[in-house]
């Protein structure tokens, strides 16, 4: 239980890292940045003491899930943290995430679903509506900037990434058991940082060629708005995430049942409500705050039903 109460403590510090550098570096650069860095320190770790765990037969499932998950997933996020900010970017990505998964698990593989599902889905999209009134007084004018309509829809683009990428990358450990391979937790996110992180390259590339400039510089960010050194924005968003987030996620999981993992860890939204209200200066409103924890609930409802059905 401590584990996984350290993970969602964690994934909610990335979001909060995550919305700084989108702002102070623009979205997709600053994706680029922390991804780049993920990759390195993940790939340091795997090479030196887990190099037996990439194999062929698992390592296509797991890119082609960083590409959908951290490729499409994450550029999605970051354009959302830039206009809507990271609390409801985040309740956008982990609260529909488990909708778009039920639903490919549906299509591709055949899985019923249950009325109980339907229920928990129905309570997560009524939420979602509900959470996205606006702030209170002008909490929200400060540290967003671009359209808050394009930032839902990033949003839902990234909970469609997120959940996509997850059942892909259950169907890789599938394929391990089957051919008797041992992924962990690090080799498997190593695995599927760098299709995201190449995904990431080629976006700032063509905007590199299409805009001639980063949109650093065509958007600066004011000096009153630089809230410490970006570097360690960056660092945040990095570790505290793929890195070190993902690694007490593994833990919980060697302690607990994954569904009640998936249940605690997706109470993310609601850590980084204070979170956000000091960093970005979002405060929700009442309304607001009630819809957010109904589709957290909906979502922890999912993997308990899931876990125990």
């Amino acid at each position: 239980m401590f584990a996984a109460a350290i993970t969602t403590v964690l994934f909610a510090c990335s979001g909060v890292c995550g919305q700084r550098i989108a702002m102070r570096l623009g979205s997709m650069f600053g994706n680029f940045l922390r991804l780049l860095i993920s990759s390195l320190v993940l790939g340091l770790i795997v090479v030196l003491f887990f190099r037996d765990s990439i194999a062929p037969a698992t390592f296509g499932w797991y890119f082609v899930s960083g590409l959908i998950g951290f490729g499409l997933g994450d550029v999605a996020l970051f354009l959302a943290y830039e206009r809507i900010g990271s609390r409801l970017s985040v309740l956008l990505t982990l609260c529909l995430a488990p909708v778009f998964a039920i639903t490919l698990e549906w299509i591709w593989l055949g899985n019923t679903i249950t009325w109980q599902v339907m229920l928990a889905t129905a309570a997560i999209l009524m939420g979602v509506i509900l959470a996205l009134r606006p702030g209170v007084k002008n909490g929200q004018s400060n540290e967003r900037r671009g359209s808050f309509p394009v930032g839902v829809i990033a949003g839902i683009v990234a909970g469609f990434g997120q959940g996509c990428g997850a059942v892909i990358s259950r169907h890789a450990e599938n394929v391990e058991t089957e051919i008797g391979v041992s992924v962990n937790g690090l080799s498997a996110a190593f695995q599927r940082v760098i299709a995201g992180f190449l995904v990431a390259g080629i976006v700032v590339l063509i905007l590199k060629w299409t805009r001639g400039r980063f949109r650093k510089r065509d958007n600066p960010e004011p000096e009153s708005r630089q809230m410490g050194p970006f570097w360690l924005w960056l660092l945040g968003s990095a570790l505290f995430g793929p890195v070190i987030g993902v690694s007490c996620f593994q833990w919980a999981l060697e302690s607990l049942e994954s569904g009640i993992v998936l249940a605690i860890v997706a109470m993310t939204p609601i850590v980084m409500m204070p979170l956000s209200a000091i960093t970005e200066k979002d405060r929700p409103s009442v309304l607001a705050i009630i819809g957010a924890v109904i589709a957290v609930c909906g979502g922890a409802a999912i993997y308990l039903v899931a876990d125990t059905g």
